[in-house]
């Protein structure tokens, strides 16, 4: 179990919280100004490197809390350990920190979305390896699926988001990958931009702002338990 003191004020927070292994760890999170009833909750995941600080703060901050703002959702973005999603300990901590913020806050467990960015977009694709019921939907922005990802069994409803200019992660791998999932009647779709270069991730949030009707559908669209 994390031990953490989620905010309650609206706005966006830096918070150092304790995992369950007793390692330190750092988030971001995100309250609406007007939170909705049973709101939606998304899971920020942020791109490669060797993060420092609050690392997941302007993705969040330049993407997600702006171009999202009408979902009425509250956001958290981990920081993950050396950078790389896949890890076991980071995988976790992303899954914890989902369930505290749900428990903590009273979010729709019908209405989690994951959100990802370049390696953050593989670790959305990870997570729908391991936990394809968790989401109702998901968006990998800028990256495909990792190489070793085994045959993915998609459930949950995704919508990607790549550049025809980026050079690091060049658009076809994701489009080959979505056009072979959707040929199998998975609920798979692409959106390819022009011009936009893969370290220019704030130019994507138009993009996202345009996911607000489909993202309203999946959240809906999700029977809750029974």
């Amino acid at each position: 179990m994390l031990k953490i003191i989620f905010p309650t004020r609206p706005g966006t927070h830096d918070v150092v919280l304790e995992t369950s292994a007793g390692e330190l760890a750092r988030c971001t999170v995100h309250l609406p100004q007007t939170p909705a009833a049973a709101a939606p909750l998304v899971l920020v995941l942020h791109y490669g490197g060797e993060p420092s600080g609050f690392y997941g703060r302007p993705l969040l901050e330049m993407l997600a809390t702006g171009a999202w703002r009408e979902l009425g959702a509250v956001l958290v973005a981990p920081v993950a350990a050396g950078g790389d999603w896949s890890l076991p300990r980071n995988t976790a901590l992303a899954l914890d920190l989902l369930q505290a913020a749900q428990d903590h806050y009273a979010t729709a467990p019908t209405k989690r979305v994951v959100l990802g960015y370049s390696m953050g977009a593989m670790g959305v694709w990870h997570l729908l390896s391991r936990v394809p019921d968790l989401f109702a939907a998901a968006v990998p922005l800028a990256g495909p699926p990792p190489p070793m990802l085994p045959p993915l069994v998609l459930r949950t409803p995704v919508h990607a988001i790549n550049s025809r200019a980026d050079r690091l992660f060049p658009a076809q791998e994701t489009a080959a990958v979505i056009a072979t999932l959707a040929a199998g009647g998975a609920p798979a779709q692409l959106t390819l931009l022009d011009g936009i270069d893969h370290h220019a991730f704030g130019a994507f949030a138009p993009s996202l702002a345009r996911l607000l009707p489909w993202l309203n559908g999946c959240c809906a669209a999700v029977e809750p338990p029974a």
